[in-house]
């Protein structure tokens, strides 16, 4: 699959807010929401706030946001229906 297939699947789940970037990684297999979210924060895109729809808590993501100077609020955390649904709130720490 090409480079521009991928862009366009990760542009039809990012959505720019003025509270903030949201991005949704549901419904993808492991590792993409990992490495979606990080692409984000280390191409710079995320900005200073992401906020991220997945379908788990992503227990390995957050030492890899320790590691980048980005610190992470659970917003949600559920069980609707017999799925798992977490929103997380990912911040830039200052300097």
């Amino acid at each position: 699959m090409s480079g521009g297939g991928r862009s366009d699947r990760l542009a039809a789940r990012l959505h720019r807010r003025p509270e903030g970037v949201y991005l949704d990684v549901r419904g993808l297999d492991c590792p993409d929401p990992l490495v979606e979210i990080l692409g984000l924060i280390d191409r710079g895109e995320a900005g200073d706030a992401l906020i991220v729809d997945l379908d788990q808590e992503p227990f390995f993501l957050y030492p890899e946001l320790e590691a980048r100077g980005w610190g992470h609020e659970r917003l949600l955390l559920q069980d609707d229906g017999g799925h798992d649904a977490c929103r997380l709130r990912l911040e830039k720490r200052g300097p």
